[in-house]
C-alpha cells in the first residue's frame, strides 16, 4: 500500500531497501511484546493427548480439539465418592484421567472403569436422564468438559457424531 507512495518520492533501489527493512524493524521495534505475548501462551498439551484417545473426540482437528481441551475443568473424587446419580439431569461429559470408577444401573454394577475411558455421554447426547450412577473406587481425577462444548463438538462434527451414537 505504501509502496507507489514511497516510489514517488525515493528511486527504486531506496524503496526496495526501505521495504526491505520494515518488517525487520517492526519486528524489533514489537519483539518484548511479542515474547511476553508467546510466555503467556498455555498449550494444554496434556488434555490434547487425552481428547485424542476418546473415539468420541478422535475425529476431530486439532483446532477444535484445542478448543476443547481449554474448556477442561479438572475435579478430583474422593474414593466413595457419587458424581453422576441415575435420574439426575446430565451437564457435564468426564473423562477418567486417573483412579477407577464403577459404574451401576439400578444398584447392579456394569462397569469398572479407569484412566483413558469417559461417562457422562449418554445423557447428554440423547437428552436424557443419567443412565447409570458412577462412583469412585479409588481417588480419581477428572477432566469434565460442560453439556454445550462437548455437544457442539460432537455434533459438529459428522464423524463424530457417527462413533458418539454408537
Amino acid at each position: 500500500a505504501i509502496a507507489p507512495v514511497m516510489l514517488g518520492t525515493l528511486t527504486l533501489p531506496w524503496t526496495f531497501v526501505a521495504l526491505g527493512l520494515a518488517v525487520p524493524l517492526t519486528t524489533a521495534i514489537a519483539w518484548s511484546r511479542l515474547r511476553r505475548i508467546d510466555a503467556q501462551a498455555w498449550v494444554p498439551s496434556h488434555e490434547l493427548e487425552l481428547l485424542r484417545a476418546i473415539d468420541i473426540f478422535a475425529p476431530l482437528r486439532g483446532p477444535a480439539l484445542e478448543i476443547l481441551a481449554r474448556q477442561l475443568e479438572e475435579v478430583d473424587v474422593p474414593a466413595g465418592h457419587t458424581f453422576i446419580r441415575e435420574g439426575d439431569p446430565g451437564d457435564r461429559f468426564y473423562a477418567i484421567v486417573d483412579g477407577q470408577v464403577l459404574v451401576a444401573t439400578g444398584g447392579t454394577e456394569i462397569a469398572r472403569l479407569g484412566a483413558g475411558e469417559y461417562v457422562g455421554e449418554i445423557a447428554l447426547l440423547k437428552d436424557v436422564p443419567r443412565q447409570a450412577t458412577v462412583t469412585a473406587v479409588t481417588p480419581t481425577r477428572l477432566l469434565a468438559l460442560d453439556r454445550e462444548p462437548f455437544l457442539e463438538a460432537v455434533t459438529g462434527s459428522r464423524r463424530a457424531a457417527e462413533v458418539a451414537h454408537s
